[in-house]
C-alpha cells in the first residue's frame, strides 16, 4: 500500500470513529438519566475489555516490554481514566451542543502537541481547515444553545471546565497512541490501554456495583444502551481511531476528522430525537465538510523526520 493510499484509509477510519462517537451523545443522554457518569464509563469499559480479551486470546499479539508500559499507562490515564469521564460529566452538566463545541477544541490541541513533541511540520492548509470547520461547529452549537433551556450558571461553568479538560486530555491520548503504534499493532495499543483504564477505575465501582447492576437488569433498554457504548463506541470506535492514527501521514492532518463527531451527532439528534434542524445548522455542517475537503487536498503533511510516514 502506498503512502497516499494508507493516508486515505487512515482518514476514513478516523472519520468513521468520530462518526460513531457522534452517536454516543444521543445514547449517553438516555443512559445518564439512570446511572452516574462514572458508573456509565466503567460499565462501558467492561463490555469493550471483554471483547478485547477474547481477541487477544485468539490472536495472541505481541505484548509491551519495559518502558513501553509507561506509554500505555499514559494513554490509559489520559484517554480512559480522565478524558471520557470528564466528557460525560461535562455533557451531563451542560448539554450535547455545548459538548460539541468544546470537545472540538481537541484538533487544535492535537496540532500543537504534534508540533511540540513529535516535531511534525505544520501546514497552513491544516490550520486553515481547522478554523473553517471550527466556525461550522460553532454555528451548530450556538443554534442548539439558543433553542434550549440552559442549566444553572454554576453547573454551566463546571461543565465547561470539564469539557475543556476532556478536549486537552483526549489530544494527549492521541499523542500517546501515535507513539505506541510505531512499535505495536492498533489492536494491542487499544486493548491494553482499555484494560488498564478499567483496572484503574474499578475500585470506584466495586462498593456500589451491585446496586448499579440491579438497576441495569430491571431496564433492558438501558442495558442495550450500555452495550452499544461498550461494543460500538468503545471497542470499534477506539480501534478505528487507533488504526487511523497509525495509517495517516501526521497527527495534524488526522485531527481534522474529529469534526465528523458533531456533524454526526447533530444529524442523529434530528433523526432519533426529532430535533428541528435549522438552516444555520445546515450551513454549519457544510462548513465542517468544507474544512475536511481543504485539509484532505494538496500534498501529504510531513512526518516527524520530514519524510512521508
Amino acid at each position: 500500500m502506498t503512502s497516499s493510499e494508507s493516508n486515505a484509509w487512515g482518514l476514513f477510519n478516523l472519520g468513521a470513529a468520530a462518526t460513531i462517537w457522534g452517536s454516543t451523545f444521543v445514547v449517553s443522554r438516555y443512559a445518564l438519566a439512570s446511572v452516574s457518569f462514572l458508573d456509565l464509563v466503567i460499565l462501558r469499559f467492561v463490555c469493550s475489555t471483554a471483547l478485547f480479551i477474547a481477541l487477544f486470546l485468539i490472536q495472541r499479539p505481541k505484548m509491551p516490554r519495559g518502558r513501553e508500559w509507561w506509554l500505555y499507562l499514559g494513554s490509559a490515564v489520559s484517554g480512559y481514566v480522565v478524558s471520557i469521564p470528564l466528557q460525560f460529566l461535562g455533557t451531563s452538566l451542560t448539554n450535547a451542543h455545548i459538548g460539541s463545541i468544546i470537545t472540538c477544541a481537541t484538533p487544535l490541541v492535537m496540532v500543537v502537541l504534534a508540533g511540540l513533541f513529535l516535531h511534525e511540520r505544520q501546514r497552513f492548509r491544516d490550520l486553515l481547515a481547522i478554523i473553517i470547520a471550527l466556525i461550522g461547529v460553532t454555528m451548530i452549537s450556538l443554534e442548539g444553545i439558543r433553542s434550549g433551556s440552559g442549566p444553572v450558571p454554576v453547573q454551566w461553568f463546571e461543565g465547561i471546565a470539564a469539557l475543556v479538560a476532556a478536549a486537552v486530555t483526549w489530544a494527549l491520548y492521541s499523542l500517546f497512541l501515535r507513539l505506541i503504534t510505531r512499535q505495536q499493532s492498533s489492536l494491542t495499543a487499544t486493548g491494553i490501554s482499555n484494560a488498564l483504564g478499567l483496572v484503574i477505575l474499578s475500585p470506584l465501582f466495586i462498593p456500589h456495583g451491585s446496586q448499579v447492576l440491579a438497576t441495569v437488569a430491571t431496564r433492558p433498554v438501558l442495558g442495550v444502551a450500555i452495550a452499544y457504548l461498550g461494543i460500538v463506541s468503545t471497542f470499534l470506535g477506539f480501534y478505528l481511531w487507533t488504526l487511523g492514527l497509525q495509517q495517516v501521514a501526521s497527527v495534524s492532518a488526522s485531527s481534522l476528522m474529529f469534526f465528523c463527531q458533531p456533524l454526526a451527532g447533530t444529524l442523529l439528534a434530528a433523526l432519533v430525537l426529532h430535533e428541528h434542524v435549522t438552516l444555520q445548522t445546515v450551513a454549519g455542517g457544510l462548513l465542517i465538510l468544507a474544512g475536511l475537503v481543504v485539509g484532505m487536498t494538496g500534498p501529504l503533511a510531513a512526518g516527524p523526520t520530514g519524510q512521508h510516514t
